[in-house]
């Protein structure tokens, strides 16, 4: 995304554009962006460091009502861009395509994420990479990545962080049993 003139210039667009209200305009006015910034000084200095979201859901994309999902999707958001870019089709990065209703379940995702997680550790520990805009002066960086948040429905949330979200030990039922 460096390599483009005009989206290496929205790659930065986060560092130079913060709310000055105090209002949440941006991903970068959030207490999660302060967080990582407070917390991972280094990378919070680069504004080529790319902060990523990623987002999972079984879809159906051939409407066969056999099958109530047919294939899982693993899509990654780049938070650098401006708000109106972040899940335009040009930028949302598709990550990892599993086939199959039956072959997602809770003890096998983990095989499934383990190369995505993989590719995220490298990317964490920084890649070489070119700037044609010359941001911060020189044209060869290292980019980092961080993995800022998750985006799942409550059923996906169970699967992905392996603790049962339903039947009768279900988080939805132990909470039933307060009200």
């Amino acid at each position: 995304m460096f390599k483009v003139h005009v989206i290496s210039n929205l790659m930065v667009w986060h560092s130079f554009n913060r709310s000055i209200d105090g209002l949440v305009q941006h991903v970068a006015d959030s207490k999660a962006w302060s967080h990582i910034d407070v917390t991972w000084v280094e990378f919070a200095t680069k504004p080529h460091n790319v902060r990523l979201g990623i987002a999972t859901n079984g879809v159906n994309p051939y409407g066969d009502k056999s099958y109530s999902r047919s294939m899982w999707l693993v899509l990654l958001f780049n938070y650098n861009l401006p708000p109106w870019l972040v899940t335009k089709k040009l930028f949302v990065m598709l990550a990892l395509i599993i086939l199959g209703k039956e072959f997602v379940k809770m003890k096998n995702i983990d095989v499934y994420m383990a190369l995505l997680i993989k590719e995220l550790q490298v990317l964490w520990k920084g890649v070489a990479a070119y700037d044609v805009a010359k941001h911060g002066g020189q044209r060869h960086f290292t980019l980092s990545a961080i993995l800022m948040w998750t985006i799942h429905d409550y059923s996906t949330y169970g699967l992905m962080v392996g603790c049962a979200h339903q039947g009768y030990k279900s988080l939805s039922n132990l909470w039933a049993r307060f009200d």
